[in-house]
């Protein structure tokens, strides 16, 4: 029978497999945003296929904005069986929460963006077809 060897990855490799550069990989772990990282007898850093998957899952809610304290709890439940589903579900609704809400502003924002784009368009498409300048803009 022949035992089946897990795949270990240096941090190099994760750094090129997550785009993250080797400091931001050392911050996260620094900062608890995922559990300790096995290490070879020469104290170098072995990451598990179940640690990139992680890594991946934390900056996905990075990028959501995310609170690190959040976060780092989350990767706390996550050592926990089902008796922390609950929680961490609290944590995920909150962050899909904060989303809706930033969504709601961008698009508020984007609305006034889009205004000012019409308004602009306006005035260069005029301005090339050789009007006068107007003396003040309005808006």
């Amino acid at each position: 029978m022949t035992a089946v060897r897990i795949r270990e990855l240096t941090i190099g490799e994760v750094s090129a497999e997550t785009g993250l550069s080797i400091d931001s990989l050392r911050w996260f772990e620094r900062e608890g945003l995922f559990p300790a990282i096995r290490r070879n007898a020469g104290g170098q850093r072995r990451f598990s296929e179940s640690d990139v998957e992680r890594i991946s899952l934390m900056l996905c809610l990075r990028r959501t904005g995310m609170p690190v304290r959040d976060m780092r709890r989350f990767i706390e439940l996550l050592q926990g069986g089902e008796e922390t589903h609950s929680e961490r579900l609290e944590l995920l609704l909150a962050q899909r929460a904060r989303i809706f809400s930033e969504q709601e502003r961008l698009m508020e924002d984007l609305s006034v963006v889009e205004h000012k784009v019409a308004y602009y368009t306006g005035r260069v498409g005029k301005a090339a077809c050789g009007s006068a300048p107007l003396a003040a803009e309005q808006e």
